[in-house]
């Protein structure tokens, strides 16, 4: 039976028309709700939280990048056509970018995104610089700095596929 059958089909007697239920009498009018706490300072606090951590981050990847070679535990070589340097590389610099989209103000997504990638991208270039130039015993590589380029679009791409799961969880009100 369709919506429109049921519409046109006579009612039971006593009863009042109405959508059922408790009789179309709306019981919860009376009775207010409690407060909602406000998603914008739950936002704020997020935002804050990943400021902390992307710069913790960034102080751990400038570490990484400069310090001496002797110091970096050395990756299993697994795979001749696939350095899990470079892997370790798109990783690091993915995560930097979606760390660094938290820390933008409230820009769009979109600008987030490519202004994140873009930083970490860049950030990448400067440290394959100073590990040519630092002494450390570490090298100046562009393959690296192809690889860092790679996460951080991959970072950014990631934002832009999760970005119904971040509106929906972290968006301020009015978003």
């Amino acid at each position: 039976m369709d919506r429109k059958d049921r519409a046109e089909r006579p009612r039971r007697p006593g009863r009042p028309a109405g959508r059922g239920g408790l009789h179309g009498i709306n019981f919860l009018k009376n009775f207010p709700l409690p407060p909602k706490s406000p998603p914008a300072a739950s936002y704020l606090r997020v935002r804050q939280y990943s400021r902390w951590i992307t710069g913790a981050y960034t102080l751990l990847l400038v570490y990484v990048s400069l310090a001496p070679g002797q110091r970096i535990p050395t990756i299993f070589d697994w795979s001749k056509l696939i350095s899990p340097d470079k892997i370790a590389h798109f990783g690091a610099y993915a995560f930097f970018a979606v760390l660094l989209s938290f820390s933008i103000g409230t820009a769009s997504y979109r600008k987030r995104a490519a202004t994140a990638a873009l930083a970490a991208a860049l950030f990448g270039v400067l440290m394959e610089f100073l590990q040519g130039i630092a002494g450390t015993g570490r090298d100046f590589d562009p393959v690296d700095m192809v690889a860092n380029l790679i996460g951080a679009l991959l970072g950014a791409a990631l934002i832009l596929l999760l970005r119904p799961l971040l509106t929906k969880y972290l968006a301020p009100a009015g978003s």
